[in-house]
This record gives C-alpha cells, structure tokens and sequence, in this order.
C-alpha cells in the first residue's frame, strides 16, 4: 500500500533533491576548472600550439556535428549546442567515449531517464507529482552524465595503459629511419583500441593539411588526457628548439609507465580506505533494510511521521558529504 504524503515529506524531498543537484552541480564546475587551469598550463607549456589547435577547433566541432548528424537536423543541433549551458563538457565527454552520440540524442535519454524515474516514482511509490518531477529531474541529470563518465573512464585507461607502447612503436620506426608522420599511420594500424583510433584520428587530420602538431592538439583537447598531452609539448618543443626526438619520445614512453605503476602502487595502497568507504556508505541502507524485514512497524515511523521526515533529510545530507569526503580523500593527482 503506498504511502500517503505529508507536507513535510513533500519539504523533505523537495530540499534533499535540490542539495544533491547543487553538489553534483559543484562537482561538474569543479571538474571544468581544474581541466581549464590544466589546459592552460599545457597552452603556456607549448608556446602558442594549443591557441592555435583551439582556433580552429570550433569549425571542426562543427564539421563533426555535420558528419554525425543527417542533414535536416544539423541546424538543431548547431542551435543545441549554443542554447545548452555546458554543452562543450557534454559532447567533450561524449568524445571521451569514443562513440558518436551529437548532443540531440543525450538529452532525448536525459529526457526519457527522467519521465521513467518520475512516473515510476508517482506509480509504484505514490509521491506526489510535486515530489516525483523533482526525483525525474535529478535522475535524468545525473544518471546518464554517471554512465557516460564511467564508459569515458574506462576508455581514456584503456588509452593510457597502451600510450607507452604506441611511443616504444614510434621509437623504433624513427631509429630505423622513418619519419614520424609514418609511423603514427603505423601506429593507428597496429593497434586496436583507443590509441589506434586516436592516432587514425591524427594522422586523418594531417591528411587534410594540418601540421602534426595542430592534429596532435586537436585530439589532446578532445579526450583531456594529460598524458597525450605531454606527447603533443614534447613534439611541439623538439619542433620549435631541435634535440634528438628519438630519445625525447624514449623518455616521455619511461615517464608515462613510471606514472602508471605511481598510480597503481597509490591504488594497492588506498584499497583500504576505498573498502572502508564502499561499507561505510552502504551500511545504512542495509541496516534499514534489515530493520525492515525484521519489524517493519519500527521503521515505518521515519516515513509516517513529520519528525521522521526531518531525521531521513538530515541523514540524506550526512550521507552525502561523508560520501563526496572520502571520495575527495581517495583521488589522488598524479
């Protein structure tokens, strides 16, 4: 039988769901930021080379709109992609992922996620539409931005992970006397994965006349990993001061696996607080849970009663900072 609302209960839910927007909201201009300020670095780094890619990003922004989007709905998406706040974070983490979604068809299942949350929450809950369009709307922002953050994860590592031995490639065919533009075409039909995707990319963008460094720049800006990056400086200052680039890529591939195994050493050595953080956070769902199938007249008081409705809130709040704290204690920048 589903529960009868209260006006506290509406108060309750209503303020719960604004606080975990702000802090998701903080979270994502948090995030922006420190990519802003590392870009930056990386701009002043190159003297002028990421200017010059970012100049000319915009009218390949839109050219990848044009290829990715049939041509009825270009001008939709164009229009989305300016009326949309963020929707430069949106499509670069959508890049991230290596698939080709425009902006159009993330925010249909923004849409779709957050009318399914919504009614399910008027239907099998009972919530007032007061209530569940909130809950929606919360679940339709962070629920597809969560999945898409992961896939783009888990693809940048897979990146990361075969960077090194791309460089060890590229190394080798320049000791042999090829040059670099070759091997990195060599490079995108070698390897599988991101970094044969990345350099096929690369060497794409050559093709239509743009220099290395410009193309290099171009994918650095798109998937925000530092690491590619530093290949694009390394090239970028070898290009512009001379120096053996031989031996320059050599020591860029032996830092980046040093930073890996940095990386994976800080990871054995956080499991424990990473364990500890995953039960502290669960442990008072499964404790209401348990207290549920054990008596549930105990327990449904939280829910029947206005004072209970401010206890649920106040531990909704606790739960959350304890959470976004030990999240914050466990990322660690190399």
């Amino acid at each position: 039988m589903p529960l009868t609302p209260t006006p506290a209960m509406v108060a309750a839910a209503v303020f719960l769901c604004t606080l975990l927007f702000v802090l998701a909201a903080g979270g994502a201009v948090f995030a922006v930021n420190a990519a802003r300020f590392k870009r930056r670095r990386l701009a002043r780094a190159a003297g002028g080379s990421a200017a010059a890619a970012a100049a000319s990003g915009a009218d390949r922004a839109a050219q990848s709109v044009r290829r990715a989007v049939p041509g009825r709905f270009q001008k939709l998406e164009l229009a989305l992609h300016k009326a949309v706040p963020g929707s430069k974070g949106i499509q670069a983490l959508l890049a991230r992922t290596g698939a080709s979604v425009p902006l159009s068809a993330y925010l249909l299942g923004c849409l779709l996620v957050a009318a399914v949350v919504a009614l399910a929450a008027r239907v099998a809950v009972g919530l007032p539409w007061g209530v569940a369009g909130p809950v929606g709307m919360l679940a339709g922002y962070a629920l597809p931005r969560a999945l898409t953050g992961y896939l783009a994860a888990r693809r940048v590592n897979a990146f990361i992970a075969e960077l090194p031995d791309a460089l060890d490639v590229v190394v080798r065919g320049l000791k042999a006397g090829l040059p670099i533009s070759e091997m990195i075409g060599n490079v995108a039909d070698d390897f599988e994965g991101p970094v044969g995707r990345e350099f096929q990319h690369v060497a794409d963008t050559m093709r239509l006349g743009n220099t290395l460094e410009e193309a290099l720049w171009d994918v650095a800006s798109r998937i925000g990993v530092s690491e590619f990056s530093f290949l694009a400086v390394s090239i970028g200052l070898q290009r512009e001061t001379g120096g053996n680039l031989t031996e320059t890529l050599q020591n860029l591939s032996d830092l980046l696996r040093r930073r890996q195994q940095m990386r994976l050493k800080i990871k054995a050595l956080s499991s424990e607080a990473r364990a500890s953080a995953y039960i502290i956070g669960s442990l008072p769902f499964i404790i209401g849970a348990m207290i549920y199938l054990v008596n549930p007249d105990y327990i449904a008081t939280l829910f029947t009663d206005p004072t209970g409705h401010y206890m649920l809130a106040g531990a909704a709040v606790s739960e959350a900072v304890g959470v976004a704290v030990l999240i914050k204690l466990m990322n660690f920048e190399i």
